[in-house]
């Protein structure tokens, strides 16, 4: 198993804490966000993992250096700021072995639980980490099931029809591998590269494949887009995370 983590982007809603740093450098309780990601996969046996840089590379590589008993690929979108995620998720594919591998968003706080029955699905596939559960927004990357299917994904759906949010972290089994970047790469050429990559999971949805998701369970996670998420991340879910963690 591989990981793609997506941390090129620059988060300008965050203002100054990021003038410096790119969001996976963010530090709560006393880690950043990247360091929890990769201590997640590290153990859950995933140590093939492959990071697209973009904004302050220089940080990342530096943060990185001599940590982890990881394998750790770099792949840079130089292109991050007129580029959106689609296009980051597409150039990791020249680092992967063409096996199973993760989708993992890097400004996302997530307790480990939720990967782990993301790690133990026995699904084929694309399959989603889903929140059933979340009071939703318009800003949500909402989903639309049919039994465990997944027909629809976008931030457009209207509130009263979705049946959770997906929350950036995702699995890719070898029978839809191809599938993936054959979408990205017909999204792009039809959409431009300043979408989601979602946009691409949706293409999949509407050509047959065979996309469905596990539910987070209510375990905390939380996506770090603005101050007042961050703040939400220092003050409720990292204390959430925290004593789901000793009461599991």
């Amino acid at each position: 198993m591989e990981a793609v983590i997506l941390a090129a982007g620059y988060g300008s809603r965050l203002g100054h804490v990021t003038d410096e740093i790119p969001k996976s450098l963010i530090t709560i309780g006393g880690k950043t966000l990247l360091d929890r990601t990769l201590k997640i996969l590290r153990r859950n046996n995933i140590r093939d993992v492959v990071i697209v840089t973009g904004y302050r590379r220089d940080k990342i590589l530096e943060h990185l250096k001599e940590k982890y008993y990881l394998n750790i690929r770099f792949v840079h979108n130089q292109d991050y700021d007129t580029t959106n995620n689609i296009y980051s998720l597409y150039l990791a594919k020249k680092a992967l072995s063409g096996g199973d591998f993760y989708i993992i968003n890097s400004d996302v706080l997530f307790h480990e639980r939720i990967f782990q029955h993301l790690h133990a699905s026995r699904r084929k596939g694309l399959i989603l980490s889903v929140d059933t559960t979340k009071e939703l927004t318009d800003e949500s990357m909402k989903v639309v099931a049919i039994g465990e299917r997944l027909v629809w994904i976008s931030k457009k759906i209207p509130i009263e029809e979705a049946s959770g949010e997906y929350i950036g972290l995702a699995k890719v089994t070898e029978e839809e591998h191809s599938k993936l970047f054959r979408s990205l790469k017909y999204v792009m050429k039809h959409k431009g590269v300043n979408v989601f990559y979602e946009e691409a999971f949706q293409h999949m949805m509407d050509t047959g494949s065979d996309v469905s998701y596990e539910p987070t369970r209510g375990l905390p996670w939380i996506e770090i887009d603005t101050l007042d998420d961050l703040r939400l991340a220092r003050e409720k879910i990292y204390p959430r995370i925290v004593r789901a963690r000793y009461h599991s």
